[in-house]
C-alpha cells in the first residue's frame, strides 16, 4: 500500500501519533501508530519500568533522543509515569479513551491504527484488559522479559524479544524456538544471525508485520553508536 508521507500528527492525553521519525514510516503500509512514552528504569526518581534493562541498554536508551532532549517533553513523560504509578486504574481508562479517539482520527485520514505502549518502557500490559477491549487493532512492543513470550498473549498483541549484552543466551534460545528477536548492529546488517534471516527493522516500526522466525536487525543510533558494552554487535 502506497500511502502519502505528509506529516500527520495527533495527540491525546497519554498517546501520540506522528511524534517520532520511525513510527511515521508505517504510513506507507497504511498504518498510523499511537505510542506511549514513559520514564524508563527508574530515572527521575520513578519506579523502574524496565526491570530487565542492561547497562548497555540503559546508556543507549532513546528516552532522551529526538524530542526527548527537550525539558517540556521530559516533564510530560514524567507526569504520565507518575499518573501510572499513583492511579493505575485511571491511567488504563485514559489509555482506552485515547485509543478510541485515535481510532476515529486515524480512520478519518484513511489509515488503520496500531498501538505501541512501550515506547521507552517494558511494562507487561497484558496484565490489563486493554488489548481485549480493542480486538481489531494491532498492538506491539519490544521486551527484554523472556517469560512474557511464554504467556498466553492476546492474538492482537505482538512481542519481539530485544537482545542486550546480558541476555544473548536467552535471545539465541528464543530465536531457535522461533521467536522474533531484535538485535542492534553497529555498521550494517548481516544476512543471517543465530541461523535466522535478518530483516531490516528500520524500514518501519510495525513489528506485527514481520515474518515469523526472523531476526529484526536495527542499526545503532544516537548514543548507541558509541556503545562498547556488547549491546551493539559489531
Amino acid at each position: 500500500m502506497n500511502k502519502t508521507q505528509r506529516p500527520l500528527n495527533w495527540r491525546g492525553k497519554l498517546l501520540a501519533i506522528g511524534g517520532d521519525a520511525k513510527t511515521k514510516k508505517g504510513q506507507k503500509e497504511g498504518y498510523l501508530t499511537a505510542i506511549l512514552y514513559l520514564v524508563p528504569y527508574g530515572q527521575l526518581g520513578t519506579k523502574n519500568l524496565c526491570s530487565h534493562a542492561s547497562k548497555g541498554c540503559g546508556k543507549s536508551c532513546l528516552f532522551k533522543s529526538g524530542m526527548g532532549i527537550f525539558p517540556n517533553v521530559i516533564q510530560a513523560r514524567l507526569k504520565k509515569t507518575l499518573f501510572f504509578q499513583e492511579d493505575e486504574k485511571g491511567f488504563i481508562e485514559t489509555i482506552k479513551e485515547d485509543i478510541r479517539k485515535a481510532t476515529y482520527w486515524s480512520e478519518s485520514k484513511g489509515y488503520n491504527l496500531a498501538v505501541r505502549l512501550n515506547g521507552t518502557s517494558d511494562v507487561a500490559w497484558e496484565r490489563f484488559d486493554i488489548f481485549e477491549s480493542f480486538p481489531r487493532h494491532n498492538f506491539y512492543d519490544y521486551t527484554k522479559q523472556p517469560f512474557r513470550l511464554n504467556r498466553n498473549l492476546p492474538e492482537n498483541y505482538h512481542l519481539t524479544f530485544s537482545q542486550s549484552e546480558e541476555n544473548q543466551d536467552q535471545a539465541k534460545r528464543l530465536a531457535k524456538q522461533g521467536e522474533n528477536v531484535a538485535v542492534v548492529f553497529r555498521h550494517k546488517l548481516p544476512s543471517k544471525y543465530y541461523g535466522r534471516n535478518v530483516i531490516d527493522g528500520d524500514n518501519n516500526d510495525l513489528r506485527f508485520l514481520d515474518p515469523k522466525k526472523s531476526i529484526v536487525g536495527l542499526l545503532a543510533k544516537g548514543s548507541a553508536k558509541k556503545d562498547q558494552s556488547g549491546f551493539v554487535i559489531n
